[in-house]
């Protein structure tokens, strides 16, 4: 289990170590709290792992615990309407995922180009570190979206999962080379591992 960072993942994490008759933190203590902060967004993590491989020592029933996903929804809520707040307006989702996908002449711009041409190993193994929360569950979140699609869409993005996946070969799931990078590194590759490590954006 992770280590609370303050009381609404302390109350999170205490209730999936005593059940559901534990107190759960109420609508007025999420809106108190930094909807970008530590607490929250590990309050948060934490029950989407529910969903994912869990903790050892907390019943599988807990994913779907009623309770748990009214807070869940209230975390959520919080922390999508910020960011639609601070979202600046005036382009469109065309627009802006247009400028994603040009790659800049100069390389320059991204944490990526900084550690290839600038960056140092220790800089590498942190990064590596922190990046271990998603991709060493890669391609698993996206599955989610899969019965929402239909027609080209779902076929395209099954043929992307494919590969994700290994296309078939276990040694090539992404997740699985993902934690061969790590282990090359040094870094200890274990499933959430750094979890303890890593700040409210990495979460």
């Amino acid at each position: 289990m992770p280590t609370p960072r303050g009381p609404l993942s302390h109350a999170t994490i205490a209730a999936l170590g005593h059940g559901p008759d534990a107190t759960l933190p109420d609508s007025a203590a999420v809106d108190a709290a930094d909807p970008f902060g530590d607490d929250l967004q590990l309050a948060l993590y934490t029950l989407y792992e529910l969903h994912y491989r869990g903790f050892e020592g907390v019943a599988d029933e807990l994913e779907w615990d009623p309770p748990l996903l009214t807070l869940r929804r209230a975390l959520e809520r919080s922390f999508l309407s910020a960011l639609r707040a601070d979202t600046p307006r005036g382009r469109t989702a065309q627009e802006a995922l247009d400028e994603l996908l040009v790659e800049p002449v100069e390389a320059t711009g991204s944490v990526s180009h900084h550690l290839a041409h600038d960056g140092e190993l220790w800089q590498m193994r942190e990064y590596v570190k922190l990046r271990s929360l998603y991709h060493l569950k890669e391609a698993d979140p996206h599955l989610w979206v899969v019965p929402r699609l239909r027609g080209r869409a779902k076929a395209g993005m099954v043929a992307i999962e494919y590969d994700e996946f290994g296309a078939g070969h276990a040694d090539r799931i992404h997740s699985r080379l993902f934690a061969n990078l790590m282990d090359d590194l040094g870094l200890d590759s274990g499933y959430g591992r750094h979890v303890d490590e890593a700040p409210a954006e990495a979460l």
